[in-house]
């Protein structure tokens, strides 16, 4: 007797048919860091646009002679930015190696001498509550922690949208990288309106807006790339 080949579980019948289920696969383009980096820079580089047609351009900056503040102030937060940045795009990608995973904590460290001038500026030089207002501007301070906070959110939604298209190791861990490379990148764009060159305001202000930035990369990111 001659077994129909055509009805699956008798002999002769393969019930997995090789051919056919890899001829419904379809190739999957392989994340690139450095493409997700590029998103990240021209979502910055859209934020400090938008900043600098709305609020205007550091007097400086926009007659071609900028301060020495501004741009280590601009350098330190794009560094920083970029290789934490790289650091979290990298873990949507396990394969690749962990150089680029550890540099954004030399670059951390670098930038920590902002906050540690800060610090210096509070113990000693601020005698008064009006000392602590020349010094920190209360009411130009909330305007650069509204206007970081707004281009790091826009920043970190691209970098998570990017994500999500890989398999993220640790959610956690990616979710203070992207808080704390959005934040950097954010403030880097407000940077280019920001008139103060005082270490207190950019110890004080700067720093607040990076933190914060970086806990709510922490407490929201890991749900969206779990989710």
């Amino acid at each position: 007797m001659q077994h129909d080949a055509s009805t699956p579980g008798k002999p002769g019948v393969d019930l997995l048919d090789i051919d056919r289920l890899a001829g419904e696969l379809v190739p999957v383009r392989r994340l690139r860091v450095r493409e997700g980096l590029a998103i990240a820079l021209a979502m910055m580089a859209i934020c400090g646009l938008a900043i600098g047609f709305g609020l205007g351009v550091r007097g400086d900056v926009a007659n071609g002679v900028p301060h020495w503040m501004f741009i280590a102030r601009s350098a330190t937060l794009l560094g920083l930015g970029t290789a934490a940045a790289a650091a979290a795009l990298s873990s949507a990608s396990p394969s690749i190696g962990g150089a680029r995973r550890t540099f954004w904590t030399w670059t951390l460290a670098i930038a920590s001498v902002f906050p540690l001038g800060a610090i210096g500026v509070w113990i000693g030089d601020v005698r008064s509550l009006d000392d602590a207002r020349r010094f920190l501007d209360p009411q130009y301070g909330m305007q650069c922690l509204r206007m970081s906070a707004l281009c790091a959110a826009f920043i970190g939604t691209a970098m998570t949208v990017w994500m999500k298209r890989g398999a993220p190791v640790s959610p956690n861990r990616s979710g203070w990288l992207v808080g704390l490379a959005s934040g950097s990148l954010g403030a880097a764009a407000y940077s280019i309106s920001c008139s103060e060159n005082v270490v207190m305001y950019i110890g004080t202000w700067y720093t607040l807006a990076i933190a914060g930035c970086a806990i709510a990369g922490r407490l929201i990111v890991p749900r969206v790339l779990r989710w």
